[in-house]
């Protein structure tokens, strides 16, 4: 710590003589600028094609180009949310700009999940001739179908990839905008990782001891504190290892890579559809007219704006620290850096949890870019997420960092070979799991593939290797 001191009151002396840094400041103040500038040009582009196709509702739009104006719009706000993202620290210190481009923003979201919700009306593909259907030929007539508001008064098919689609849309959208207004404020993300911290802090003190800068496992199943009984001792670990998965997933959460995964999925999202969308478009739609060259030409405007400003600035500029909300990571009412303290990253327990916890992450990422088929429908491909991701996928965790505590007291040549054995058997009865789950077509035994089994061999593992652990351990005397 006391190096981190020296070395941040080094970097404040510098910003202050340098004039190197003093460039740097400059540089970026201005990129700021743009990207702020650029991100509210998205905004406006956004509300413009929505307030637009709202206005021409009746027959001046068609069916497609409703479909063609939601992927638009939503490109544009995405790109508008991950500015947010960048500009984070200087829309907190500059209130009034926050509030107003969350409004603008939440006014975007309304118009685009009412957009998104009429559109699943549509069916699959309505922009396409009949008689080109049932020979099986995709080519959509030039005027892209019927008028939109013919199908806005026709019942929704549920059992469509259309409605499908458009509730993973409208799922996407309020988790997006949700989380962007609470990163927002740092009350709330700030109260969760000074929550995520307490519950480590915990973790580590019932492992190693109340001594931060211990590395050695003070638990150890073979001797029982005084007072303590069997069962007591030996559901401690399961303790530690909730704590430890609580701590890791919040810090997960609130972290800047999980913004920029959903961001990522959210942009492939869209422009896998967009690009596939646009294949069979009527010829009007590839023309170069007004409203292709005038989106090109308003993203020169951020770019010239920062340009001008940086080579029109003051050559006597002297420089501003800037004041940034940095999260308080260490403990409540802390005022250390936020890498501080930051040593368990590197422990076999944490890095189990967190490559879990990131294919969660990647898994629901899938289900959302990847359409399903007509015979899944909805509700089933959610409940099989959904019982993944909130019991399986903790469980899991939990049972590594447990394995974790436990074989850190253990002679490591036989439950090594149990554990491996076991997770090959795992595995393997997982992918059986998934492969008949994908010829079940009742709730009852998809639920029995996607839980049950999975439970018992979850089971069968933990048992061995905790078993064989304790039995593998020098004495065995708390059993006694």
């Amino acid at each position: 710590m006391q190096v981190l001191e020296a070395w941040r009151d080094i970097q404040q002396r510098k910003t202050r003589f340098s004039p190197a840094l003093s460039y740097l400041h400059r540089l970026r103040s201005y990129i700021s600028q743009c990207v702020l500038m650029f991100a509210d040009i998205q905004s406006f582009t956004a509300l413009a094609i929505l307030i637009s196709a709202y206005v021409a509702m009746g027959c001046d739009i068609v069916a497609y180009h409703w479909q063609y104006m939601i992927y638009l719009a939503w490109m544009a706000s995405v790109t508008h949310l991950a500015s947010l993202s960048f500009l984070r620290n200087h829309l907190t210190n500059n209130f009034v700009k926050c509030i107003w481009r969350l409004t603008a923003m939440a006014v975007i979201q309304i118009l685009l999940s009412v957009a998104v919700g009429l559109a699943t009306t549509f069916g699959d593909n309505p922009w396409y001739r009949e008689a080109d259907q049932l020979i099986g030929i995709e080519v959509p007539p030039a005027e892209g179908g019927r008028p939109a508001i013919c199908y806005f008064k026709q019942g929704v098919d549920v059992n469509s990839i259309t409605f499908s689609s458009g509730v993973k849309m409208i799922l996407l959208l309020l988790w997006g905008f949700s989380i962007r207004i609470a990163k927002m404020f740092e009350r709330f993300e700030g109260g969760l990782r000074k929550f995520a911290y307490r519950m480590h802090h915990k973790s580590r003190i019932l492992r190693y001891g109340v001594d931060d800068g211990s590395t050695t496992q003070i638990w150890d199943p073979r001797a029982r504190r005084k007072g303590q009984g069997f069962f007591g001792h030996l559901l401690e670990p399961f303790k530690i290892a909730i704590l430890v998965v609580l701590s890791i997933q919040l810090d997960f959460l609130t972290s800047f890579l999980a913004e920029v995964y959903w961001l990522l999925f959210t942009i492939i999202y869209i422009t896998t559809r967009l690009v596939k969308f646009r294949i069979p478009s009527p010829a009007d739609d590839n023309k170069w007219t007004f409203g292709q060259v005038l989106p090109l030409i308003l993203l020169v405007a951020p770019i010239a704006i920062a340009i001008e400003s940086f080579y029109t600035a003051p050559k006597t500029h002297t420089p501003q620290m800037a004041h940034t909300n940095t999260q308080q990571m260490n403990g409540p009412g802390s005022g250390l850096d936020p890498v501080a303290g930051l040593g368990h990253v590197d422990s076999l327990a944490y890095r189990g949890v967190f490559f879990l916890a990131a294919l969660s992450y990647i898994e629901v990422g899938i289900y959302f870019v990847l359409d399903q088929p007509d015979t899944e429908g909805l509700a089933l491909p959610l409940l099989q997420i959904a019982l993944s991701i909130l019991l399986l996928q903790p469980l899991y965790q939990i049972y590594w960092v447990v394995c974790d505590v436990f074989l850190s007291k253990a002679i490591w040549s036989r439950p090594l070979k149990l554990t491996t054995y076991d997770t090959l058997f795992l595995g393997s009865s997982a992918i059986k799991s998934h492969l008949s789950h994908a010829e079940t077509e009742s709730y009852q035994m998809a639920i029995c593939h996607i839980v049950i089994f999975p439970m018992l061999h979850l089971s069968v593992l933990l048992f061995n290797v905790v078993f064989f652990s304790l039995l593998e351990l020098e004495g065995c005397c708390f059993l006694l």
